[in-house]
């Protein structure tokens, strides 16, 4: 199944979040997390490799590995995502900037939203609080 969908000019980042509440049909935040994907559909979407290992390894590991490869398969098949690997010297000065203690991953992700001038999509209300802090 190929996902076709036209470029623009909005560029978005996703949190892990996103994509496990939009692959996993049993939880409350999966129609606001489809209805969010689909709001997007137009834009341009990039995915780190941290959310592509945290949501395949989560799937694999907390329910079944055809929900990762179903995952994998969508990253792979949707035409405006564009998965790009960490810029892991860039994500370790950012790290070190801050002195609160954050998840390395959720700072990756901001560093990320702001080194391509995208905005971040996330449910996790800390890592936006942090994101509008940029």
């Amino acid at each position: 199944m190929k996902y076709s969908m036209e470029k623009s000019k909005k560029v978005y980042v996703l949190d892990s979040n996103i994509f496990i509440w939009a692959f996993y049909e049993d939880d409350s935040l999966h129609e606001l997390s489809i209805k969010l994907l689909s709001e997007i559909q137009n834009s341009k979407i990039i995915v780190p490799y941290c959310v592509v290992q945290e949501v395949s390894s989560i799937f694999s590991y907390r329910f079944w590995k055809q929900k990762a490869d179903d995952f994998l398969k969508f990253l792979l098949e949707t035409d405006n995502i564009e998965l790009i690997n960490n810029d892991i010297l860039g994500e370790i000065n950012f790290y070190l900037s801050f002195q609160d203690s954050i998840s390395f991953t959720d700072l990756s992700l901001i560093y990320i939203a702001q080194k391509f001038s995208a905005e971040l999509l996330t449910f996790d209300k800390q890592l936006l609080k942090l994101y509008g802090w940029k």
